[in-house]
């Protein structure tokens, strides 16, 4: 496999990075700092749409088309940094980092395994925590993907033994302007299907064992009284807030 070839260091704020790839036998393409930021955003979510590209890195009236001419480009690179993955029928083709596009982007993450069954759920982690990001300025996110590689991190060096519930994201909040005050992990649970109520205890059972500030559980707006209902009976209502959504 040949390795991409890097000069020089990537320096915020810059328009081109100093790392080439090549395309053919005479071509060669210069990542932008755009697209290695797009590497790490795509890497630590897992997987992604176009759609959600353009949002993100491409705003503007032709920010799709932007996206898609870019995605192509990094898809030509030999080897290449991004793959497409088309799933269901009318199901959105996903994107996703090949091997090379996850070494590039630096998060000690592997490539995503592309599971169908979980295939709308992952996206809709990836709207929602989007929206909640620019709703709470200052936030920052822990995905799905990388609370799971530090708890299995910490099962190997004896760190941790209980396995735990792994949300969907971990949003950590601004501290509070109090003195010493820590910032605030907020545990992300999104539900896209109806669950049965004894999977909806042991949930709440889950997170009563894990210490996070919060939980803000996220379902279909015609669902939120019933999992309320059983969060309350658990008593798990003090921490545990059960919220509607759809998707954007």
């Amino acid at each position: 496999m040949t390795e991409p070839k890097r000069t020089g260091a990537v320096k915020k704020g810059t328009t081109a990075a100093r790392t080439v790839l090549p395309v053919g036998s005479a071509r060669r393409v210069e990542l932008t700092e755009r697209d290695l930021e797009m590497l790490v955003w795509i890497t630590r979510h897992g997987m992604v749409t176009m759609e959600q590209i353009a949002r993100k890195f491409f705003p503007g009236s032709s920010g799709f088309s932007a996206a898609q001419r870019r995605i192509r480009k990094l898809g030509q690179v030999h080897p290449p940094v991004i793959r497409r993955d088309r799933t269901f029928w009318r199901y959105p083709t996903v994107i996703r980092t090949t091997a090379s596009g996850a070494n590039l982007a630096g998060v000690d993450l592997r490539p995503a395994r592309l599971v169908l069954a979980e295939v709308m759920h992952s996206l809709g982690i990836v709207d929602l925590t989007e929206q909640l990001l620019e709703e709470h300025l200052g936030a920052t996110l822990i995905t799905e993907r990388e609370r799971r590689a530090e708890r299995y991190r910490d099962k190997r060096t004896g760190g941790r033994k209980a396995t735990g519930r792994i949300p969907d994201g971990v949003l950590i909040l601004k501290a509070s302007a109090s003195p010493g005050a820590a910032p605030k992990e907020t545990a992300i649970e999104l539900d896209l299907s109806p669950r049965r109520e004894k999977t909806v205890q042991a949930i709440v059972r889950a997170y009563q064992a894990e210490r996070y500030g919060g939980v803000w559980w996220y379902v279909r707006p015609d669902r939120v009284k019933r999992i309320a209902d059983i969060v309350k009976q658990s008593r798990a209502d003090s921490f545990i807030e059960v919220r509607p959504w759809e998707r954007i």
